[in-house]
């Protein structure tokens, strides 16, 4: 036997994963006798990246176990001179750690298949004919806990301390397809000093998407929308009246709206410069999307006079992750993390300076001192009831390399701890459909598919379980893994893919329907002002999968005109505030995102900003009534203070700006 099949032999007894190999360190024989499908056979797992040999007889698969070391074998049951089920009988006497399959188009019967498995200890019996996708997919099982998963060089930059711009662009070219809730990453490696280019984003509705970056910068946002903001922006800022701007669209002129403004004299030539940069920030957190995106990056010379800074863009990172990133992509994504230590990274010393941010406020809500390296499983242990905020936080300061992973440790973990967080997933697998459970997107090509699912195997295969576990903790180790490779199975064959996708989307249609038909019937108790019940009715349209974006909009109105007047006004504030964090930041330029936001400043006392901001939701909606009534309640609550209403720093700078003439 050869060196290195001794190698493999101990590592798949030991069940070890200090030593991962690559598909193609792994041989296998393949024994049949008909020569189109042992070509076949031979050609799909060359394909699929395995070392393979074809031989035609039992006495030529015996001399090619002289000659070298093979770890798996299919072997056909009827060969001449000898038949396939004694042939792996022997053969399994004499190499026990070969991993046999057997296959046959004669014997069907299964009570034949059951003997001759328990005859050669074979793993599997296919029936000819057979799909070789379930071939290749049993020894890929079979072989997953020694395989070393093909990362995307995209992620494996979140395991180093340093690298160069070069690694940065590297890493993304050859990334060419990832899940839209990773652009905030491939973002974060663009705004780099030395780096200038357009990275362009296809989707799968055929739109486009083009960032400009430029040494640090993100210079230009270009993105297909049937809404262009810089309207209500104008009027957001109080750049500009809504007449003003209906004024300007009646006239049929080639001008855009800021250079017409700008020749009526309505504004200054300034202000069209802040309304873009806001502009860029709603077009970019647009790009953002749960769905699968193509990407391209070309280095060249960019040239802006608008742009977003470091500074800005690490505000949009905080205001990404509790807006963007969804909970269950959250823990698909962070479950193959699980062994994997964090550590301290080359910006830790930044840490305290975005603590304030709102993804980071988690670790100081919890007082959590932390020392380096800990695991994921190890953070949460003691506040599983804030998971996914710490989930959001380690993601952020993954993105500003605050933090970074380590290399897996060796397993250390109590047998204790080992089934909280094996219950804890099998109960989250429960409410995730099978793209959810692989931590992929529905339009996930197949090397996606298998390099998250082996990605998983190497956390959560059963074999990378000590033999010393209680017989329960294996047998839902099992379970886990059996939904993963269930989900596995399905999604790898193209027309099972199909078949459930259509499953998955009919469901889908109807929780959509249903979460709008709860959401109108919330929207109607609280135009009627039965806040209680609109509270309770929005709280169930929160937590289905098909609800609208804006609907926590609509669910802090009723929270808080609910509770403003008989519950602890600064709690109430606290979690309408969280509350608003999750908002989408292309959801905050609408009337009801300022009315919300007026309700909460007045909450926290700050009236003078609760005034403004009701003063902006019926600038952008006049027929506004519930905004109307809000700036009589403060006028008769507080107005007796003189001072109460006078202009804020921003308007006075915005009355500055507009030299609207007489």
């Amino acid at each position: 036997m050869c060196v290195f099949g001794h190698v493999i032999v101990n590592i798949l007894a030991e069940k070890s994963d200090r030593l991962k190999v690559k598909k193609s360190d792994i041989r296998i024989l393949v024994v049949e006798d008909d020569e189109s499908l042992g070509r076949a056979l031979e050609e799909g797992f060359r394909r699929s990246g395995y070392s393979i040999r074809l031989v035609p007889s039992p006495s030529a698969a015996e001399n090619a176990l002289r000659l070298e070391e093979y770890h798996g074998m299919i072997i056909d049951c009827m060969l001449p001179r000898k038949n396939g089920v004694d042939l792996a009988s022997e053969i399994k006497n004499s190499y026990p750690k070969i991993e046999i399959a057997l296959t046959s188009g004669i014997f069907r019967d299964k009570a034949f298949a059951r003997e001759a498995l328990i005859k050669s200890k074979a793993r599997e019996f296919f029936n000819k004919p057979f799909e070789l996708s379930r071939v290749i997919q049993t020894f890929d099982e079979i072989f997953t806990p020694i395989l070393d998963a093909d990362q995307q060089p995209l992620f494996e930059l979140l395991q180093l301390e340093q690298y160069s711009s070069n690694d940065k662009l590297h890493a993304v070219r050859q990334t060419p397809s990832i899940h839209g809730l990773d652009l905030p990453w491939v973002y974060s490696l663009l705004m780099d000093p030395h780096i200038s280019g357009t990275l362009r984003i296809a989707y799968p509705d055929s739109r486009q998407a083009a960032i400009d970056f430029n040494k640090g910068k993100i210079a230009n946002v270009h993105f297909a929308d049937s809404e262009s903001y810089f309207g209500v922006l104008l009027i957001e800022m109080g750049f500009a009246s809504s007449e003003e701007i209906d004024r300007m669209l009646a006239k049929q002129q080639s001008k855009r709206l800021g250079e017409r403004l700008v020749d009526e004299s309505y504004i200054s030539p300034h202000a069209i410069g802040i309304v873009r940069h806001e502009q860029m920030v709603i077009r970019l957190s647009k790009t953002i999307q749960d769905t699968n995106v193509e990407i391209q990056f070309d280095a060249k010379e960019i040239e802006s006079d608008v742009f977003i800074d470091g500074f800005k863009f690490t505000q949009l990172l905080s205001d990404w992750a509790c807006s963007k990133l969804s909970n269950e992509w959250l823990k698909s994504f962070y479950r193959q993390y699980v062994g994997n230590p964090l550590t301290a990274s080359v910006n830790y010393n930044q840490a305290n300076i975005v603590a304030h941010l709102p993804a980071a406020r988690v670790f100081a809500d919890l007082e959590m001192t932390l020392t380096w390296p800990r695991t994921i499983d190890q953070i949460c242990a003691d506040h599983m009831d804030r998971e996914l905020d710490i989930l959001r936080a380690l993601h952020f300061f993954l993105l500003q390399r605050i933090l970074r992973f380590g290399p897996k440790a060796v397993d250390k973990e109590s047998i204790e701890n080992k089934r909280i967080r094996l219950e804890r997933i099998w109960q989250e697998m429960q409410d995730q459909n099978f793209f959810q459970i692989l931590g992929v997107n529905k339009l996930a090509k197949q090397s996606e598919i298998q390099r998250c699912y082996r990605e998983l195997a190497k956390v959560l295969h059963p074999d990378r379980l000590p033999d010393s576990v209680p017989a329960d903790l294996r047998e839902l180790s099992q379970k886990i893994f059996a939904r993963i490779t269930q989900a596995h199975s399905t999604l790898s064959d193209e027309a099972k893919r199909q078949a459930y996708t259509k499953t998955l989307e009919h469901g889908m249609a109807d929780e959509i329907l249903l979460a709008e038909t709860k959401f109108e019937e919330g929207l109607r108790l609280l135009r009627s002002h039965q806040f209680r019940e609109a509270r309770k009715a929005l709280e169930k349209v929160m937590k289905m999968h098909g609800r609208r974006s804006d609907v926590v909009v609509y669910y802090i109105w009723s929270l808080i005109k609910e509770k403003r007047h008989r519950a602890d006004r600064s709690e109430l504030a606290n979690r309408a505030g969280d509350l608003m964090q999750t908002i989408a930041h292309e959801d905050r330029h609408n009337p009801q995102y300022f009315f919300v936001k007026g309700m909460y400043y007045e909450l926290t006392g700050e009236i003078q900003r609760s005034y403004q901001a009701f003063k902006h939701a019926l600038s952008l909606d006049p027929n506004f009534i519930d905004a109307n009534k809000e700036i009589t309640y403060i006028k008769q609550v507080y107005g007796k203070k003189k001072s109460t209403f006078t202009d804020d720093l921003s308007v006075v700078v915005t009355k500055i700006l507009r030299r609207k003439t007489g």
